[in-house]
């Protein structure tokens, strides 16, 4: 602080103290590093760090600092306010003020980078805490479902022991796996639909000679529980999940189900669960039954990129031109992926979600990774019956030549153009999936893609009655 103006250096005096405190408190490397390389030329640092932690409140640092420049525009004001320059002839008491003036405005320019600077720490320590806080979320969710077992709490649904769960894909609703399910069920089934505002539908399933009839009960829980075929509990559950964000990564879904799920009474030893997954919502469906092997019994997908997927390459990549086109992939959730490359940054913020995903990481790697670190969960898969659909289009190639003529050709197309048939049938598997059935899908090309057809195509819902209706078979063997 050599040649600084006294008042100057006692305020500058005050704002060292303070920052060396904060320092110290912190005990943080990385704020020492940028106070370092914004204040060093304004007042010496002497606290001692050495570690990652921080252990302060970012937005108090800020306001301290915006203190240190209110403190310093004070001091100039109240220079300018006590200047008189009748009694300043010479005027050197009007250059000692410039000068004054000079060296806060320089000072200040410093603080204010530092202010920069600290945005810059706080969003890393929020990444930081998002990072880590999705395993705990996971740890949570599975000391909630022990604490039900142990004690034995019971859900609404407890004592159902055959549910089927479906999972959408990425930009949709249950929709359509909620009008597949009333064409699947059978006699004295229930549909649970939870929908993404948290509002519940229930309805069951009547099937006599008059044909199959869908007694819808809305919200009216109550009225469903005094049901005839909820009391006997002798048919399945239907319950259609709808994400709390549309393309939230398949880790958050597969946290959120569960809880849904446990509170529901649906998570014990008793009651199996055969996963239904489109699109992404297959890859979903393999990682709720990774972290809850001992509850699925089955997984059935149609339309699921097991591969890396170009469209959804292009996407996370050029994020404005799929905004463009109706698509939101910024949507996400508070999830982040350890991947770094399972990740993508939004004004400053990483986040990991289902466009990420498939951008980064074919499901093999997540297999293979299981296979060798826990055995005994891929062994639990391995008995799980997987049948992975794919959809496809026909088409006819055209012989144009003015020489020879030939019947047109068929073959099959990816039913949405950028899904290939061997990817959606999890070649990349191998022998972990048991079926690869191929159905043909509506649909014309992209922009009507087949894919968007494919879970209410006549023939999935066939292969999801055959699915429901053996592994109850199997149950009651």
């Amino acid at each position: 602080m050599y040649g600084r103006h006294p008042e100057v250096a006692a305020i500058i005096k005050g704002h060292e103290t303070t920052a060396n405190g904060i320092l110290t408190d912190a005990g943080s490397q990385l704020l020492y590093e940028k106070f370092s390389s914004n204040v060093s030329t304004v007042f010496g640092l002497s606290a001692s760090v050495g570690g990652s932690m921080i252990t302060l409140d970012i937005s108090a640092t800020k306001s301290e600092v915006d203190g240190w420049i209110s403190d310093l525009q004070t001091c100039l004001e109240d220079a300018w306010r006590k200047y008189d320059p009748e009694e300043d002839e010479s005027g050197t008491e009007f250059m000692r003020i410039q000068s004054m003036s000079m060296d806060i405005n320089d000072i200040i320019m410093n603080y204010n980078s530092l202010k920069y600077d600290l945005d810059d720490i706080e969003l890393e320590f929020e990444n930081a805490v998002r990072l880590y806080r999705s395993p705990v979320r996971s740890a949570l969710t599975d000391i909630r479902i022990l604490y039900h077992a142990e004690n034995d709490v019971s859900g609404d649904f407890s004592g159902f022991n055959n549910v089927s769960v479906y999972v959408h894909g990425i930009e949709d609703t249950g929709e359509d796996f909620f009008n597949s399910a009333k064409d699947a069920a059978q006699d004295g089934d229930i549909i649970v639909f939870v929908q993404r505002d948290g509002k519940k539908l229930y309805s069951r399933v009547v099937i006599n000679r008059d044909g199959k009839t869908i007694i819808e009960y809305d919200e009216d829980l109550t009225e469903l529980m005094n049901d005839r075929a909820f009391v006997n509990k002798e048919g399945r559950i239907h319950f259609i999940y709808e994400t709390t964000h549309k393309n939230e990564h398949r880790q958050e879904t597969s946290d959120d189900l569960a809880l849904e799920l446990n509170k529901m009474g649906l998570m014990n030893g008793e009651t199996k669960i055969d996963m239904f997954g489109h699109s992404y919502g297959g890859r979903r469906s393999l990682q709720f039954a990774m972290d809850y092997p001992d509850n699925v019994r089955s997984i059935t997908t149609v339309g699921t990129p097991y591969d890396t997927n170009f469209l959804a390459t292009a996407a996370n990549n050029v994020r404005w031109a799929a905004e463009l086109g109706g698509k939101n992939p910024k949507n996400t959730s508070d999830f982040l992926d350890f991947n770094e490359n399972n990740r993508n940054n939004k004004d400053g913020m990483d986040y990991s979600n289902a466009y990420t995903d498939m951008t980064s990481e074919p499901l093999s790697d997540d297999i293979h990774q299981l296979k060798s670190a826990n055995p005994e969960i891929y062994r639990k898969l391995e008995e799980m019956d997987i049948t992975a659909v794919a959809g496809y289009r026909t088409e006819y190639t055209v012989n144009y030549s003015p020489y020879y003529s030939a019947p047109p050709q068929e073959y099959k197309t990816n039913s949405d153009d950028t899904v290939s048939v061997k990817s959606q049938n999890a070649e990349i598997l191998g022998d972990l999936i048991d079926e690869r059935p191929q159905i043909e899908v509506e649909g014309t090309n992209v922009f009507d893609p087949g894919h968007v057809y494919e879970v209410e195509d006549e023939d999935f819902i066939k292969i999801m009655k055959e699915v429901n209706i053996k592994q109850m078979e199997k149950e009651h063997k």
